[in-house]
């Protein structure tokens, strides 16, 4: 089937977007977008990819030019994600994101869902296994057109930011939107990391 010209533009900047996710670790689909747009001085917003063209352009980008060392990167934030949700079993985390899709590079952050109706718990238990922690924020699509902030711990393990965003007991069944696909997100327990992680 051939491209109509605005197809091929939309596709260019996929492939664009896509290149400076893989390059500067860019974890913001519509800021890589926005970006890949201006440099190829393109200014119709009409002619955007979706997300899920860049992921698309993504992983034919990783396989091409980055294979072995991004499945390397992958391997490594699989594992530490794994102790690092070991560590937080009673809170019952899940893996989400780039992580668990196999699109991250060594740039990527291992992002976690945990669960508590009060932050103040997962952070005290952190500072008493004497892990330094900082708090900050993540915004979430809960429904179609409504994004909530939620409280979010940060802390590195080698040299790899770690991100657990704290949630209600109420959003275990329910997971947020995925800012790529604009479905419930992908996430996994211990149990399929631990499949994945012996997969490999």
């Amino acid at each position: 089937m051939r491209l109509t010209a605005d197809d091929r533009i939309r596709k260019n900047i996929a492939h664009e977007a896509a290149k400076l996710v893989a390059q500067e670790g860019l974890e913001d689909f519509l800021l890589a977008k926005k970006k890949a747009a201006q440099r190829l001085n393109v200014n119709n917003k009409r002619l955007l990819p979706s997300n899920s063209e860049v992921e698309l352009a993504l992983v034919e980008y990783q396989l091409l030019f980055h294979n072995e060392e991004q499945q390397q990167a992958v391997s490594e934030s699989r594992k530490i994600a794994y102790k690092t949700m070991l560590l937080l079993e009673e809170f019952e985390p899940l893996l989400v994101g780039s992580v668990l899709t196999g699109t991250a590079n060594e740039k990527s952050e291992i992002i976690i869902h945990v669960f508590s109706d009060s932050p103040e718990i997962i952070s005290l238990y952190l500072e008493k296994k004497g892990i330094p922690i900082s708090f900050c924020e993540r915004r979430l699509k809960i429904e179609k057109k409504n994004h909530v902030y939620f409280t979010a711990l940060k802390f590195i393990a080698g040299n790899i930011n770690i991100v657990l965003i704290i949630l209600p007991h109420s959003f275990q069944r329910n997971a947020p939107f995925d800012p790529i696909t604009q479905r419930p997100m992908k996430r996994a327990p211990l149990s399929a990391i631990k499949r994945l992680i012996d997969d490999q």
